[in-house]
C-alpha cells in the first residue's frame, strides 16, 4: 500500500503543477500549486521532499531507511513524470521555457535553488504538523514557486509535460539540494 501512496503522492504533485500551468501568470498561480502539497499532507501520501526532513538518522537499520527512501524517490518521479506525460494530452499550455529554463541551468545554482526548496518544504510539513494549518502549507509552497526554486518531483512533472530531457546532472543535484535543505532546518530547529 505504501507504493500506491508514494506513486500517488508525485501524481498528486503533477495536479499541482497542472493548476500552476493553466494559471501561469496570474497572482494567484504560485499559492494554488500548493494544492498539490496540501492533498499530500491531508491524505496521509509519501512525498520524498515532504519526508526527508525526517529521515531517521538515529535508528537502527539505517540502510533499509535509506532503501525505502529512494524507492519513495523513484515512485513520486514515476508518478509525477505519468501525470506530466498525461497533461499533455490534455493541455495546451506551453512549457518548454520553463523546462528549458530549469535544464540550462548551472550545476550549482540547480543545487542552490534546490536548497531554497527543501527549506520551504520542511517549513511548510512542519508548519502543518504544529499547527494543522493548510496556510502553513500554502505559503511556503507558494514562495518556493515565487522564488524559482526547484522541486525534484515537481521538475519530473514539467519536464515529462514539455517533452524536454533534463541534463544528467540536473535531477540529482536537485535531490541532493532538496535533501540539504530540509536537513539543515530539521538540525535548526528541531524539538528535541
Amino acid at each position: 500500500m505504501d507504493y500506491c501512496k508514494q506513486l500517488l503522492a508525485g501524481v498528486l504533485i503533477g495536479i499541482g503543477g497542472m493548476v500552476y500551468l493553466n494559471t501561469m501568470g496570474e497572482f494567484w498561480a504560485p499559492f494554488l500549486f500548493s494544492i498539490g502539497l496540501v492533498s499530500v499532507v491531508v491524505l496521509g501520501a509519501q512525498l520524498y521532499t515532504g519526508r526527508i526532513g525526517y529521515f531517521p538518522f538515529k535508528r537502527q537499520g539505517l540502510g533499509g531507511a535509506a532503501a525505502r527512501y529512494a524507492v519513495m524517490l523513484a515512485l513520486n518521479l514515476l508518478g509525477a513524470g505519468l501525470a506530466g506525460a498525461a497533461a499533455r494530452l490534455f493541455y495546451t499550455v506551453d512549457a518548454a521555457a520553463l523546462a528549458a529554463g530549469k535544464a540550462a541551468q548551472s550545476p550549482l545554482q540547480a543545487l542552490l535553488l534546490a536548497v531554497g526548496c527543501g527549506m520551504m518544504m520542511y517549513t511548510a510539513v512542519e508548519g502543518y504538523k504544529r499547527t494543522k494549518s493548510p496556510v502553513l502549507i500554502i505559503f511556503p509552497v507558494g514562495a518556493f514557486i515565487l522564488c524559482k526554486f526547484d522541486h525534484c518531483i515537481a521538475d519530473a512533472f514539467y519536464f515529462a509535460y514539455a517533452g524536454v530531457m533534463p541534463p544528467l546532472y540536473y535531477l540529482p543535484l536537485v535531490v541532493l539540494g532538496n535533501s540539504l535543505g530540509a536537513l539543515a532546518l530539521r538540525l535548526v530547529f528541531e524539538e528535541k
